[in-house]
């Protein structure tokens, strides 16, 4: 039998030392980002997930059904399934920017899925990976309207699945070839939807950021939904809580207070982290409740820097709306931004904050970043600032020491320099004493001398009638002399002689 060599690749990026250099923005299929398909908890053990909506389009009223059915042998896509086929995406994306389509099959190897979801690459991860790509191609979706094609323009009703295929290495080919490569062919309708670009562009980096699952699965959603209210007057998202539990999957609560312990742990991080800039529960009757969702600066960041047209050419909700107007930043203000994104707060978040809080607490926070345990320190700077934080007892005792520190330097700076003052005034002073001396004549001279030699102490003429029996000199003695003598002229000048 002939082996099967495919001769293409999918553009993977690999550093010099074989790691694997993720992409930051990966494109996903806009259906999947909305609708059900993984659950989110390990300890999920359903076989089903079912999503039904009433849709109001034209009349009569009609309902889409999207169920998603699990082979009860490999088990129903959980969270590591996930990751799985976001690695999976990534690869999509990297065809789909080199080459513009995507074609089946996909060549992938199980150590690279490894570093991409950043797992170690032994025996056990290796045969988890393989069994997470079994179990999504085995698990069925039945779409009654629920699914858009982009390309028909229509609702489809359809019974697929997301892989058609998944051929391990060493595999036999229907044609009897050996393939020495694993493949991966996309079901035919999840790959025509990819090749008609109905895709949004996911940050991965913040994705995978996202220490709850619930808030990045309300990133993949509230990512797309978010596009339909941004030129809307009521600038929000509303959610029934069911709905919600079921566009997760989540299994719903009876209460309120157990449904806000189940989702305000993902609100909360999608808040802190600046996606949403804020969320509200509400009573809604029956048993429900209301939930709203307002943009943050990291999804109106997103929206801003979207290039495509429409999401998903349904209706001109989705279309971005006009660029607002530039804010002019002064130079100090200009810096700050700078020095916030330095921090991996996001420009939009940056500015946002340089036009809504004090720009003095906003420098103490920048410095005081460093002095907290914060993990994201880009969340906690953004949140520390909004809500008037108390900056670390670390950074203001530093402050405080470094204070002290320019206090007696400053002290010291102008001791010196009054030294310095004093030293020059002086030497201006034995100068012009100098001159005066020269100028007066020789009988006046001798005068001072006399007067000199009279007015030191019993040490010092001692120490002159010394020199002057061995006719020797004296620096220090001149030094001496040259003082009196400059006093004796000063007094001259006070008391006005000639």
């Amino acid at each position: 039998m002939k082996k099967f060599k495919p001769d293409f690749t999918n553009g993977i990026s690999i550093k010099n030392n074989n790691e694997i250099i993720l992409p930051k923005i990966i494109k996903s299929e806009v259906n999947l980002l909305v609708l059900p398909f993984f659950v989110l908890e390990r300890k999920d053990k359903r076989l089903r997930t079912e999503y039904r909506e009433i849709t109001k389009r034209g009349d009569p009223k009609k309902e889409k059904v999207w169920n998603v059915s699990a082979n009860p042998e490999y088990g129903y896509p959980g969270p590591f399934d996930r990751e799985v086929h976001k690695s999976i995406e990534q690869i999509i994306s990297e065809i789909l920017k080199e080459e513009g389509k995507i074609k089946n099959p996909i060549p992938f190897s199980i150590y690279d899925l490894c570093n991409r979801i950043e797992i170690t690459t032994g025996g056990k991860n290796y045969h988890r990976v393989k069994e997470a790509l079994e179990k999504i191609q085995m698990t069925g979706i039945k779409s009654e309207k629920a699914f858009y094609h982009k390309g028909k323009k229509e609702w489809i009703s359809s019974v697929f699945s997301l892989y058609d295929g998944v051929i391990f290495r060493g595999r036999q080919l229907e044609d009897g070839s050996i393939t020495e490569i694993n493949l991966l062919y996309l079901s035919d309708i999840y790959l025509q939807s990819l090749n008609s670009f109905n895709t949004k562009s996911i940050d991965y980096t913040y994705w995978r950021s996202l220490e709850s699952k619930i808030a990045s699965r309300l990133y993949e959603i509230l990512g797309v939904k978010f596009y339909g209210v941004r030129n809307k007057k009521e600038c929000f998202l509303r959610y029934k809580y069911s709905t919600l539990c079921q566009l997760l999957p989540l299994t719903p609560y009876r209460y309120i207070s157990q449904a806000k312990r189940q989702l305000n742990l993902g609100n909360d991080e999608l808040k802190d982290t600046g996606f949403i800039s804020d969320y509200e529960w509400r009573e809604n009757g029956n048993k429900d409740w209301l939930i709203r969702y307002w943009p943050g600066e990291r999804a109106k960041e997103e929206m801003e820097r979207a290039k495509i047209k429409s999401i998903d050419d349904r209706t001109e909700e989705y279309l971005p709306g006009p660029k607002e107007e530039v804010k002019k930043y002064s130079k100090e203000q200009v810096g700050l931004i700078n020095q916030l994104v330095k921090i991996n707060v996001s420009k939009v978040t940056a500015e946002n904050l340089i036009r809504n809080n004090d720009q003095e607490l906003i420098k103490k926070w920048i410095e005081a970043i460093n002095y907290s345990n914060a993990g994201d320190k880009a969340a906690y700077i953004v949140k520390a600032i909004r809500e008037n934080w108390q900056v670390p007892e670390e950074y203001l005792r530093e402050i405080k020491e470094k204070q002290q520190r320019e206090e007696e330097k400053k002290t010291e700076y102008i001791k010196t320099k009054l030294q310095e003052e004093g030293n020059k005034k002086r030497q201006e002073e034995i100068k012009k004493i100098g001159q005066i001396y020269n100028s007066l004549e020789p009988s006046q001279q001798e005068e001072i001398r006399i007067e000199t030699e009279k007015r030191l102490p019993d040490f010092w003429k001692e120490k002159l009638n010394k020199v002057k029996a061995k006719g020797t000199t004296s620096k220090l003695l001149e030094v001496v002399l040259e003082e009196k003598r400059r006093e004796i002229i000063k007094e001259w000048i006070t008391r006005g002689k000639d």
